[in-house]
C-alpha cells in the first residue's frame, strides 16, 4: 500500500500529465481553428476545462467529488466549445480512481448514467456529433473503466488481507517459538537445577548433623549435573544463532538417554525403577517429547511430591509409544496451570504431536502421568 506522501505525489504527477495533455492539445487545436465557427459559449468551455484539470489533482482525497465535478465539466464543455479536445480524459481518470479506491458501486452508477446520457443524447440528435458505432464504443469505454478499477480495488484488497494474514502468521509463529524455548528451558535446565538444589540441600543437612561428612560424591553429582545443564543450554542457544554461525547445536534428547536421567534422579535420593518394553525407530519430535515428559515428571516427583519411589514405564508398540510415570508421593499438579510449565507443558508436548495426555492422583496414593504418541507424526 502506498503511504500518504506517495499517494499525494502520484496525484500531482497524474494531474500534471493530464493538464499538459488536455491543455496543450486544446490550445494547439484552438490556435489552428480560431477562424472556424465558434461554439455556444467558448468562455464557459475554457472555464470548465480549467476546473476539470485542477480538480484532478485531488482525485484520491475526494474521489467522488472529483468524479462528479469532471463529469459535469465534460457535459458542459463539449456542447459549449467547438474544439473537440481530450477533455474527457480527466473524467475517465477520476472514474477509474473512484472504482480503484473501492467505491465500485458509486462508480458503476455514474458510468451507467453517463452511458445513458451519451447514447440518448446522440440518438435524439440523430448522431449528429458521432456515428452510432462511435457512440456505443464511447459508452462501452465508460462502462469498462470502472470495471477495470474494480479489478484493481479487488487486487489491492487481496494484497492487504494477505499482508495482514502473513503478519498474523509471523506473530503467531514467534509466540509459539518463544513458548517452545521457554518450555525447553523449563524442562531441561530446570530439571538439572532441581537436582542440584536437592543435592546441595541434602549435603548441607548432613554437614549440620555431621561436620565430618565427606561431600566428594555429592559434589561430583552436582558437577556432572551442571555439565549436562550447560551442554543443553549451549545447544538451545546454538539453535537461536544465525544459520551461518558456527553453533554447537548437537542432537536433541532421546529416550536412549533415560538411563542417565534415572541415574541422576537416583543420585538425588529418589528410588527410580525403569521398565522399557519394545524398541522402534521413533520420530525425532516424539522421541524428544517423551524424554521431556519423563524428565519433568521426575522433577515434579523430586521437588513437589515428596516421593520416595517412582516407576517409569516406556512401551513401544507397532503404532504407538506410551510412557507412564507413577510415584508414591503426596504432591499435586503444582505448576500445572502455568503455560509452558508443569503438567500444562507436558500436555502441550503430547497433544501438539497428535498424542494424548492424562495425569492425576492414584487411588492407592501417589500420582501418575500417562502420555501416548503415534509413531507416525504428520506435520
Amino acid at each position: 500500500m502506498l503511504n500518504r506522501f506517495s499517494v499525494r505525489a502520484l496525484d500531482v504527477l497524474v494531474g500534471t500529465m493530464n493538464a499538459v495533455v488536455v491543455l496543450g492539445w486544446t490550445l494547439i487545436q484552438w490556435a489552428m481553428r480560431r477562424s472556424d465557427t465558434q461554439g455556444l459559449n467558448e468562455e464557459l468551455a475554457w472555464i470548465v476545462l480549467v476546473v476539470s484539470v485542477a480538480a484532478l489533482y485531488f482525485r484520491s482525497t475526494f474521489p467522488l467529488t472529483v468524479t462528479l465535478v469532471t463529469l459535469a465539466a465534460t457535459l458542459v464543455y463539449y456542447p459549449a466549445s467547438s474544439i473537440d479536445g481530450p477533455m474527457l480524459m480527466g473524467f475517465v481518470i477520476a472514474l477509474y480512481t473512484l472504482a480503484a479506491l473501492g467505491r465500485t458501486c458509486a462508480a458503476g452508477i455514474i458510468a451507467g448514467c453517463t452511458f445513458l446520457v451519451v447514447v440518448v443524447s446522440e440518438t435524439l440528435a440523430d448522431f449528429a456529433h458521432m456515428t452510432a458505432s462511435e457512440t456505443f464504443m464511447l459508452g462501452g469505454w465508460v462502462i469498462a473503466v470502472p470495471a477495470i478499477g474494480a479489478v484493481v480495488a479487488h487486487h489491492r484488497k487481496y494484497r492487504a488481507e494477505t499482508a495482514v494474514a502473513l503478519t498474523e502468521t509471523q506473530r503467531r509463529s514467534v509466540a509459539e517459538e518463544r513458548l517452545r524455548i521457554a518450555r525447553e528451558l523449563h524442562d531441561a535446565v530446570g530439571h538439572h537445577l532441581s537436582l542440584i538444589n536437592v543435592q546441595t540441600a541434602a549435603a548441607l543437612r548432613k554437614l549440620k548433623r555431621d561436620p565430618a561428612f565427606r561431600t566428594e560424591d555429592t559434589l561430583q553429582v552436582i558437577a556432572d549435573t551442571s555439565q549436562l545443564s550447560l551442554r543443553e543450554l549451549r545447544a538451545m542457544v546454538g539453535v537461536l544463532r544465525e544459520a551461518d554461525e558456527d553453533a554447537p547445536t548437537g542432537p536433541g534428547p532421546t529416550l536412549d538417554q533415560l538411563p542417565s536421567l534415572v541415574d541422576a534422579a537416583r543420585a538425588s535420593g529418589l528410588d527410580v525403577e525403569l521398565r522399557v518394553d519394545g524398541r522402534a525407530e521413533l520420530p525425532v519430535a516424539v522421541d524428544a517429547a517423551a524424554y521431556r515428559v519423563v524428565q519433568e515428571s521426575l522433577t515434579n516427583a523430586l521437588r513437589h511430591a515428596q516421593a520416595t519411589h517412582v516407576l517409569v514405564k516406556v512401551v513401544t508398540g507397532t503404532s504407538t509409544l506410551a510412557v507412564s510415570i507413577a510415584d508414591d508421593g503426596v504432591g499435586d499438579a503444582k505448576g500445572g496451570n502455568a503455560a509452558g510449565n508443569g503438567l500444562t507443558g507436558m500436555r502441550e508436548r503430547a497433544e501438539s504431536l497428535g498424542g494424548t495426555f492424562e495425569a492425576g492422583p492414584l487411588d492407592e496414593g501417589g500420582f501418575i502421568v500417562e502420555a501416548t504418541w503415534p509413531l507416525e507424526v504428520h506435520s
